[in-house]
């Protein structure tokens, strides 16, 4: 059981990103009507960009996404009426393609990214 992610959510980068002062912007909206913990909750994917992010071995302020990256959802039973899955804390994508400058020179790599804190601590779900 998996607590149910909703604005408020925490993503996180799981290797060699920093986001430091980078803009990490969660693009997917949320469900205007489902709700818990008193927050709408996100469905599949949830989609987000970053720019402007620190990496270990990268140009400082370089890396970014390439276009949007995607998690999927891991939930087997909770869903929206012939919706899509409901996105829970833990769900995560190990290859999120990001991009970034080595010595100036753009190098592509891939990082895992992972919801960490589901925004709130009151509903679960399988």
């Amino acid at each position: 059981m998996e607590e149910i992610a909703v604005v408020g959510l925490t993503l996180a980068p799981q290797g060699i990103v920093s986001i430091g002062a980078g803009v990490l912007i969660i693009t997917s909206t949320p469900s205007s009507k489902n709700k818990a913990g008193g927050q709408f909750v996100y469905e599949a994917p949830l989609t987000f960009t970053l720019i402007g992010a620190n990496a270990t071995g990268y140009d400082p302020a370089t890396v970014a996404t390439v276009g949007s990256g995607s998690i999927p959802a891991t939930a087997t039973k909770v869903r929206k009426k012939s919706g899509p899955l409901i996105m829970r804390e833990n769900d995560e994508d190990l290859v999120v393609n990001m991009t970034g400058l080595i010595g100036g020179t753009p190098t592509p790599f891939t990082e895992p990214w992972k919801i960490t804190n589901a925004g709130q601590s009151k509903v679960g779900a399988n």
